[in-house]
């Protein structure tokens, strides 16, 4: 019985080290979910009326600059957009998400089926991460704290999980830069995502 208890946390202790070992450093190519993913940006525009007068803050909308050698997607400083946009579609409760409110706010920031299913799957996983991590995004995000940035992270992550769930038609299949981004985001979501929030 001793040995058989011993034996199952060497094994345990195996399995941590192989995971830990995997998962050891992220390719910057987890950041590139614009050039592997064509899905569309959502298009928060249309919570203008209602979100008008929030505080500044970045959030996702944003535009792809073009530089000799890299490609960077630069976040448009809106006002707090975010924040307001998940409150006043009663899609955020205080620090949480209001899984059953998603759809409906996502419906009136895009035109396609396929990116809304995505887009609402994505924030469902990205529920637990979020929360449970949010004191270490912080430190990782160079986002402003001016405002509470709940909304901004569950946003972020489930853009940057498009890495791996991006449908098909809209996927690089062929750049192998994204294929490599794809199976280490499949093999090491935590780790993809903080390589990705490093520079967003």
């Amino acid at each position: 019985m001793y040995m058989g208890r011993i034996l199952v946390v060497c094994l345990l202790g195996y399995t941590v080290l192989v995971e830990a070992a995997k998962c050891k450093a992220a390719p910057k190519s987890v950041q590139n979910v614009n050039i592997c993913c064509s899905a569309p940006m959502p298009n928060w525009g249309v919570y203008n009326r209602e979100c008008a007068a929030s505080g500044s803050q970045a959030s996702v909308s944003g535009r792809i600059v073009y530089l000799p050698t890299k490609i960077y997607l630069t976040y448009t400083l809106l006002q707090c957009r975010l924040s307001c946009i998940f409150n006043v579609s009663s899609a955020l409760k205080g620090t949480s998400l209001i899984q059953a409110k998603i759809r409906p706010m996502l419906e009136r920031a895009f035109t396609s089926d396929v990116t809304i299913d995505i887009y609402e799957t994505n924030l469902a996983k990205c529920s637990a991460v979020v929360k449970s991590k949010y004191p270490e995004l912080g430190q990782l995000s160079r986002q402003s704290n001016a405002c509470d940035r709940h909304a901004l992270f569950y946003s972020l992550c489930a853009y940057a999980r498009l890495i791996f769930t991006c449908p098909e038609k809209m996927w690089q299949r062929s750049n192998r830069m994204c294929q490599e981004a794809r199976s280490y985001a499949k093999n090491c979501p935590w780790p993809a995502l903080k390589m990705f929030m490093k520079n967003t």
